[in-house]
């Protein structure tokens, strides 16, 4: 009897462990649809119960994370300070949704992805995680974006969060079946990424799966405005008789001949 008793207990505090769930502390990328996505780029489902305090989740944000035995976050305690580390990240991965693999950099490899979009179950909202390295060349002050066909590459398109000092980070909903051809740059078409060797790269290529997430990585190497690892001026004006030489970076004319601008 008294063995009798002591299995069960045992079982109960297994069960009681597994109903307790886990909980853990991180900062909130995106929050809507029935879905939480956090800075690791982890997207995770939102049981439809789901607890949540002092206020909504929104981007930015801190959180105080509780999931359940099978994965599903049952309870979001909001904060807008950074909350003490508890729980541990890595291990709430594995009820992180299904990511694809990440996309090649083109330089590498540059797949045409259509056939794979044609075979795509279309019309599912799918959430994208965007990741970029960006070099080291990038002041703290830059912003960066992604541009598109899709948007016919408007320079500031899509913005991205700065999560460290070389890392940058975004996520956006999209429809399954979607093909994007993309690049990321710092506000202006002069700023696009370029190879390593100052060239320029063609895009990168993404087709939306009908996953439930998606991740994208990219690792971007040089601005488009830069030269030598420094940002080159962009002229802003045609020459003028009250502004003659209005272009930055000129090479100085051979001993001998005329300057091409007056002076």
């Amino acid at each position: 009897m008294k063995c009798a008793m002591t299995v069960l207990l045992l079982l109960l505090g297994v069960i009681g462990a597994a109903q307790s769930g886990v909980t853990v502390t991180a900062q909130i990328l995106d929050y809507e649809h029935g879905w939480l996505f956090i800075t690791t780029g982890d997207g995770f489902r939102v049981a439809p119960s789901v607890s949540i305090l002092a206020g909504p989740p929104r981007a930015r944000l801190y959180a105080r994370i509780t999931f359940d035995a099978s994965g599903v976050v049952t309870k979001i305690e909001v904060s807008k300070t950074k909350l003490p580390p508890e729980g541990d990240l890595a291990a709430i991965h594995r009820y992180a949704v299904s990511l694809s693999s990440p996309a090649p950099n083109p330089e590498l490899d540059n797949p045409i992805l259509s056939g794979r979009c044609a075979r795509t179950r279309s019309g599912k909202l799918v959430g994208l995680t965007l990741t970029v390295q960006v070099p080291i060349t990038t002041a703290a002050t830059d912003t960066i974006y992604m541009t598109t066909d899709q948007s016919g590459w408007n320079a500031q398109a899509y913005r991205l969060d700065r999560i460290d000092a070389l890392h940058y980070r975004s996520t956006l909903k999209l429809y399954s079946g979607t093909l994007l051809h993309v690049l990321f740059d710092r506000g202006s078409t002069q700023s696009i990424q370029v190879g390593q060797n100052g060239v320029e790269i063609p895009p990168y290529v993404l087709c939306i799966g009908d996953e439930d997430a998606q991740a994208f990585r990219a690792t971007i190497y040089r601005w488009g405005d830069e030269q030598n690892g420094q940002t080159q001026q962009i002229p802003q004006t045609m020459p003028t008789p009250y502004n003659p030489a209005p272009f930055p970076n000129l090479p100085s004319p051979p001993p001998g001949l005329p300057s091409p601008l007056p002076r």
